[in-house]
């Protein structure tokens, strides 16, 4: 569940560039990193060695893309 003091559980100005049920891919807007992209839980974790291993893989496999795309 999203957690309500979280910035990046409660999405604003976003651009949105993919989304799964799971989690989201948007960009970051900083002129120091073209092109960075942060993929987001949708639930609230603090790490991701939190998640289950099943939820852990998923969210691997999404940076990876995310990675392969921008490269």
């Amino acid at each position: 569940m999203p957690a309500a003091s979280c910035p990046l559980c409660t999405p604003q100005d976003e651009t949105l560039i993919w989304q799964d049920e799971n989690c989201r891919v948007i960009q970051v807007d900083d002129p120091d990193y073209p092109g960075f992209c942060r993929v987001i839980w949708h639930d609230h974790v603090t790490e991701m060695s939190d998640l289950p291993p099943l939820a852990q893989q998923h969210l691997m496999s999404v940076v990876l893309a995310t990675e392969r795309a921008l490269r």
